[in-house]
This record gives structure tokens, sequence and C-alpha cells, in this order.
């Protein structure tokens, strides 16, 4: 019996399948939103007449620190 014609193995696939677009949609999302907000709080710094310190730690998910010097 090889492994493709095991019974579960189209079940254990679509899971797999499913879970990996979850996470992929996941980290997509969290990547958009996070820079949407860096945008914004750029932004409204320099309106205030600031300086933006920014540091990101994880390019692919655009995880970050902010800070707004005046």
């Amino acid at each position: 019996m090889t492994i493709f014609r095991n019974k579960y193995f189209g079940e254990v696939l679509w899971i797999l399948v499913i879970a990996l677009f979850g996470v992929a949609f996941l980290t997509i999302s969290t990547s958009y939103f996070n820079t949407k907000q860096i945008n914004l709080v750029s932004t409204r710094c320099y309106e205030l007449g600031g300086e933006v310190i920014l540091e990101i730690h994880n390019n692919f998910t655009s995880e970050y620190s902010f800070e707004c010097k005046k």
C-alpha cells in the first residue's frame, strides 16, 4: 500500500493546505496593517514637527518599534 492509496492521505493533505493558506493570510494581513500604521504615525509625527525614529525588526511581517522625537 503506497501513501497515495491511503484513504486518509487526501484528508490530511487538505487540512495541511488550508492551514498553510490560513497562516499565509494572517502573515500578509499583519504586514499590510503594520505598514498602514507606520505610514499613519509617521505622517502625524511629521505634521507635529517631530523626527521619526523607526526600527523594523522583521521585514516579512513589518514588525517595528517607533518613536517620534520633537
